[in-house]
């Protein structure tokens, strides 16, 4: 349920505004590219790092949809672990810990992160269904979608 995920992570965020917490809400490639360009400037790096290691409530959606560098994997390990038992982390994921530790390049640090990601973590299944099919799916059969 690829689409309801992203919603109902977003509708989390929006609830964590509405108490008036700061919230970040990025997908992890669109994060990991950030924090790519931002490796460039020592400092602006570190305030990014800063940054999402501060926030009241961080999502990151998409969840290693797509893989990340040693680096960006270095930087989600330094983020999460400044965060640990401090402030709340939102994964939205198609996958879950088994792929992630597959998926990192590094084991030590794959290790590292989602032990950070998984203790006391709460799960919320939404199901196998991927929206995303089945919604592209659904259009094309409609009469007039080759029109």
């Amino acid at each position: 349920m690829t689409k309801h995920r992203s919603i109902l992570a977003c509708a989390i965020g929006l609830a964590a505004c509405h108490r008036e917490q700061n919230v970040t809400y990025a997908r992890m490639d669109d994060l990991a590219r950030q924090l790519v360009i931002a490796r460039s400037d020592g400092i602006a790096h570190q305030d990014v790092l800063n940054q999402l290691s501060s926030t009241d409530l961080l999502i990151l959606d998409d969840f290693l949809t797509i893989g990340i560098d040693e680096r960006a994997a270095s930087d989600l390990f330094a983020i999460l672990a400044n965060r640990e038992h401090k402030r709340p982390t939102m994964i939205a994921s198609q996958s879950g810990p088994d792929y992630w530790v597959r998926t990192l390049p590094d084991r030590v640090a794959a290790d590292s992160i989602v032990n950070r990601l998984a203790n006391n973590a709460r799960k919320i299944n939404l199901g196998d269904t991927d929206m995303r099919k089945r919604t592209n799916h659904t259009t094309r059969t409609q009469p007039d979608y080759w029109e």
